[in-house]
């Protein structure tokens, strides 16, 4: 095993070290780049806390990775994952599809030292979501804050079972999805609330490459990324911020809590435009100290929070914010906002296209009438114009950021 600095990893950084196992996948790098987090969370579990005061944050995560089926490669990119946190002893994985009760019920089975922790993983999300449906999104919401103080645990009581106690519940989930499943399986109102502010989306509808004929990753990264979170899964203490002040930081240098104060009030003045995400946006604040705390633990063993730690994690965020709105494209009282997005793309991506053009593409969308009708929101969105170009109705598009896409 290399010499490895008191505090450090053997692969380097741990998501660097990460992107360059899943390099020969096709499947988007934000994919990897939230596997390779969620992976982290898992080993983590309930060994390292941040104490805000009034409760005890712990670094658990619910990533969905979202995109139209067959292309992007969400399945591959978990089980890239999958296949080094289950080399880290102790770490239980729950079942792939499940019911509320059977989730529960595998929770309190994997109690160890005191916590019920477990990662559970499933390429498709219906396959979690379907056999309990709202009372599964319930138990996911109220589950996800790891934050009971009963010494028995969390109880729940089944008319046959008896009771299941969850003792120190930590849940850390990764899922597969497409934006057609999301608009099928959660209502409206569920939308932009208590789960999905917790779930992280990451949305992605093209391969980063075409690779016919992946190889195998390098045997020795993969088995120093194995010994890095083996390590990870050892650390144990309270996370600290990077100054001693007690209260707001009066520091003169930028430190980690300065830098959290700003972005933290800064929420307060950039609400985003599409309501779907004003639920996220809100909890924003506890995915950036949950992503700086697994972004710390990718370097080192100190659990400390400082400036750049904090930076980098809202950046993390940020670069998914603008597709996360894609994911929820067909939920919402426009039941055609899918296809509304989809021809503005084709359109946008074309430079244009005669509308004769676009119904062919589109036939399947609908009757001429609905098609007319999606022409006239992009026309309003100032998005395209319709106009007359060598006798027939051309689309011209009068702007290349398309706000779905931001």
């Amino acid at each position: 095993m290399p010499d490895v600095p008191e505090g450090g990893r053997e692969a380097g950084n741990w998501i660097a070290a990460y992107l360059e196992y899943t390099k020969e996948s096709e499947s988007p790098d934000a994919y990897h780049v939230w596997t390779a987090l969620s992976s982290i969370a898992s080993v983590a579990r309930r060994n390292v806390w941040l104490d805000q005061g009034i409760y005890l944050l712990y670094p658990n995560l619910y990533v969905a990775l979202v995109g139209p089926p067959g292309r992007t490669g969400k399945s591959t990119a978990i089980r890239m994952g999958r296949r080094l946190i289950t080399q880290v002893p102790g770490i239980v994985m729950g079942p792939d599809s499940c019911s509320r009760e059977q989730l529960i019920r595998k929770m309190a089975e994997s109690k160890l030292n005191n916590q019920c922790c477990l990662t559970l993983h499933s390429t498709e999300f219906s396959s979690i979501i379907d056999l309990s449906g709202i009372q599964m999104i319930q138990f996911l919401t109220d589950v996800y804050d790891c934050d009971y103080f009963n010494p028995k645990g969390w109880a729940y009581e089944t008319k046959t079972s008896g009771k299941d106690y969850l003792v120190n519940p930590y849940l850390n989930m990764l899922v597969g999805t497409t934006p057609s499943y999301i608009a099928d399986s959660m209502p409206d109102n569920v939308i932009g609330h208590g789960f999905t502010s917790r779930t992280v989306f990451i949305y992605g509808d093209k391969e980063r490459q075409i690779n016919p004929r992946p190889k195998e990753a390098d045997r020795g990264l993969v088995a120093a990324l194995i010994r890095d979170l083996q390590r990870v899964a050892g650390v144990f203490g309270e996370f600290r911020w990077d100054c001693n002040c007690p209260n707001e930081c009066t520091c003169e240098r930028e430190t980690g809590k300065k830098t959290y104060d700003t972005f933290y009030r800064g929420l307060y003045t950039s609400i985003p435009p599409d309501y779907r995400l004003e639920g996220y946006h809100w909890r924003k604040k506890i995915h950036v100290l949950k992503v700086a705390m697994l972004l710390s633990l990718a370097e080192r063993d100190n659990l400390v929070l400082d400036s750049k730690i904090i930076t980098a994690s809202n950046q993390f965020l940020d670069i998914i914010e603008g597709p996360m709105s894609r994911t929820f494209s067909a939920v919402g009282k426009y039941e055609r906002a899918s296809d509304l997005e989809r021809i503005g793309s084709q359109i946008v991506a074309a430079g244009g296209m005669p509308v004769s053009d676009m119904f062919r593409r589109n036939y399947f969308a609908g009757a001429e009438q609905d098609l007319r009708s999606i022409i006239s929101s992009l026309s309003s969105m100032g998005i395209i114009k319709l106009v007359q170009q060598n006798g027939s109705e051309y689309l011209k598009p009068l702007r290349k950021d398309l706000p779905w896409e931001k």
